[in-house]
């Protein structure tokens, strides 16, 4: 599964349009963050004290950068570290209800895992490069083999993630308060 993971961003990276696409949920201003209140930020992503000062400090990274780091993180940190995959599988990924019904487990099973301490970090490339190549009418590359590994059509595999027992503790991600997402 991990060098599915890595073939998968190194596909996502090399797609300009997709690249700039996931480059653009990174939130690097403070501004942004308090702006859009969602994305990735410096903070959630898990770096060491000194490397997390020094991101701060120097100017923000290029998409191109930022897409190597990616890759690199994949194969060196995110699938070399993991404890273990999670895959959330529905009926079809493409039912709303199944959509949310797996979302609602994938939240609480995150909330779960954290509160007996354990780390868990979603990481959605094979689909996400599943649903691109669909999109634009490409060749399929990843579903059979994605199937391999369910042991389940490609179309069941909703969410993925690791989980293991983190070496370090990232800061929070940002979050919107309860008036901005709910309406009466």
């Amino acid at each position: 599964m991990g060098a599915l993971y890595v073939e998968a961003t190194e596909a996502i990276t090399a797609d300009p349009d997709q690249s700039a696409e996931a480059f653009g949920w990174f939130r690097n201003d403070r501004g942004d963050i308090d702006v859009h209140r969602d994305g990735l930020t410096l903070d959630g992503q898990g770096l060491g004290g000194l490397t997390l000062f020094a991101a701060k400090l120097l100017p923000a990274q290029s998409r191109t950068d930022g897409d190597a780091f990616w890759v690199k993180a994949t194969r060196e940190v995110h699938t070399a570290t993991a404890a273990a995959y999670g895959v959330i599988t529905v009926g079809d990924v493409a039912d709303r209800t199944a959509q949310v019904t797996g979302g609602r487990l994938l939240a609480r099973m995150h909330l779960a895992a954290t509160s007996l301490g354990l780390g868990f970090h979603h990481m959605n490339q094979i689909t996400e490069r599943i649903d691109r190549d669909h999109a634009l009418g490409s060749p399929d590359v990843f579903s059979r083999r994605w199937a391999a590994l369910l042991g389940r059509p490609a179309t069941t595999g909703l969410v993925s993630f690791r989980i293991g027992h983190p070496e370090r503790t990232p800061g929070l991600s940002p979050r919107r308060s309860l008036t901005d997402v709910v309406t009466r």
